[in-house]
């Protein structure tokens, strides 16, 4: 009796001991999830930020070579605080001590590029007004889309300078001021987020 008492000791302590060692395992394996989340993350972050890099890129290229037949908007224009008019009141976003400008926007555009979302944009210049034409195309599903912006500078009543969207065409159809001010609400969220 006493001998299978002595094992049955031992049994409970080999049990402890295996306890313990498949509880350090997890919290090891937990720490190392942890740790590939927190890499995944930052490369994430990083790839994003080079995205943005390289569009800033592009459009300092395009603009420095603006006469030789490409043509980009100034930095004062994209900078602007972005508006759109309605009931004679010029309505824009305003978020954490900053304006949402044309420039924002086109990086909101670029973000959704992806390795399945592909999105070209560029730049013209039509009857006084700066023309942006987005193209995106999903691969995934399938889809494109065509959107047509339209901005002019603008001095408001107030002597404000502004970037004023005057037409707003997505895939052959100008969006009604009902849409803008949705698109604008929208915007207001994601710029205050």
């Amino acid at each position: 009796m006493s001998d299978v008492l002595d094992n049955q000791s031992l049994f409970r302590s080999e049990i402890r001991s295996l306890r313990d060692e498949v509880a350090a395992l997890r919290a090891e394996r937990e720490a190392e999830a942890l740790k590939r989340e927190a890499e995944a993350l930052k490369r994430e972050e990083a790839v994003r930020s080079l995205r943005e890099e390289v569009a800033v890129l592009k459009r300092r290229l395009a603009a420095g070579k603006g006469g030789q037949g490409i043509d980009f908007p100034p930095a004062e224009f994209l900078s602007s605080p972005l508006v759109i008019a309605s009931g004679g009141e010029y309505l824009g976003v305003q978020g954490k001590g900053k304006h949402f400008s044309l420039e924002d926007f086109v990086q909101l555009i670029e973000r959704k590029e992806s390795t399945f979302v592909a999105v070209e944009t560029s730049w013209k210049r039509q009857d006084g007004h700066w023309v942006l034409v987005v193209r995106t195309e999903d691969g995934e599903n399938g889809r494109e889309q065509n959107i047509v912006l339209v901005a002019k500078k603008t001095i408001t009543p107030s002597r404000n300078t502004v970037t004023e969207i005057i037409r707003l065409n997505i895939d052959g159809n100008d969006a009604p001021d009902a849409l803008l001010l949705t698109l604008f609400r929208q915007l207001k969220t994601v710029f205050n987020g």
